[in-house]
């Protein structure tokens, strides 16, 4: 049967359609310069990673940008872009022809992953088959350039218990996981399906209620907050130093604290860490000055001994200082 030109929609206007042959699968092989300048549909991003922009996104350079999105303390950032950090080539549904396995990252600094696969349709447009793997859970990285293809269309890739950024070097666990195609769906098919805990990597949340200052006596306001810390995964330390970035004018007070570390700009008190998997509340009073407004008092927690977080942003949340009359 002879091959038939292709149309070319507007989305992927100015990239060369391929002809195809309608007695053989379409070719999904996307040259990487091509996918590089191509619409794609991108799957939504993990709910406790770094987030983008998903669905249907133009790429130019390999990257498409993310407008800013605010998001309130303890919440997954946003990354400021999309980008298309590498693709292997196999075939991953066994009609014989060759797909595309791209990975994308949303990146601010470090950021969220993810293994999708593409194929082309009978007019030669870019589809999606399916996400292969994201970093969620106790997976925090894919490691750039590592997925392969068996012969058997089984996509491998190494992932990570940690995704270092910077001049980090935190040691990481690495395995390698293969994922196949399953009635319409990636699942994981060879390798770990648990990752060993990592003596260096931890995973804590702090979250905190309003700091409320009761009515004035004797030109002070006075009031408690309650300070909440979870251990979610990972190595468990055996304390936890909750650290107090309080505004001028917010004084401790009463006789429930612990010893104090004083810095220039904040002080700290190390408290029992929770018990492994579970939470404990430590309730902190303060006073104010009955002519100070409210503010807000930041607070960030560090395991002891010094781990990494897993999780970074969830280690940090900022308490409302409120005053009732």
């Amino acid at each position: 049967m002879a091959s038939l030109p292709l149309a070319v929609s507007p989305q992927t206007a100015g990239v060369a359609a391929v002809p195809v042959s309608y007695d053989v699968a379409p070719d999904g092989h996307i040259p990487l310069a091509t996918l590089r300048e191509a619409t794609l549909d991108v799957p939504a991003w993990p709910a406790d990673d770094v987030q983008c922009t998903s669905g249907r996104l133009r790429f130019h350079d390999g990257s498409s940008p993310v407008p800013p999105h605010p998001v309130p303390d303890g919440q997954p950032p946003y990354g400021d872009s999309v980008l298309i950090l590498g693709a292997t080539y196999g075939d991953v549904d066994h009609d014989g022809a060759d797909e595309t396995v791209a990975l994308l990252g949303c990146m601010i600094e470090g950021g969220s992953k993810q293994l999708v696969a593409y194929d082309r349709d009978r007019a030669g447009h870019i589809v999606p088959l399916g996400q292969v793997t994201v970093t969620t859970g106790p997976i925090r990285d894919i490691r750039d350039a590592s997925p392969r293809f068996s012969p058997a269309g089984v996509v491998t890739a190494l992932v990570g218990d940690y995704q270092r950024c910077c001049a980090d070097r935190t040691p990481q666990i690495w395995q390698t996981r293969g994922y196949a195609l399953r009635d319409g769906r990636f699942e994981q098919v060879s390798g770990p399906d648990r990752m060993p805990v990592n003596r260096h990597v931890t995973d804590l949340q702090v979250t905190t209620g309003d700091l409320e200052l009761g009515p004035a006596t004797g030109g002070y306001r006075t009031g408690g907050v309650d300070v909440t810390i979870t251990h979610r995964h990972g190595a468990h330390p055996s304390k936890v130093t909750v650290w107090f970035y309080a505004p001028p004018g917010l004084e401790r007070t009463g006789p429930g604290w612990p010893p104090v570390i004083t810095r220039p700009e904040s002080f700290g008190v190390t408290v029992a860490a929770p018990a492994a998997g579970g939470s404990v509340t430590h309730r902190f009073t303060f006073r104010q000055r009955a002519t100070t407004a409210g503010s807000e008092l930041p607070v960030e927690i560090i395991p002891v001994p010094a781990m990494s977080p897993a999780v970074p942003w969830s280690t940090s949340a900022t308490v409302q200082i409120r005053t009732t009359h």
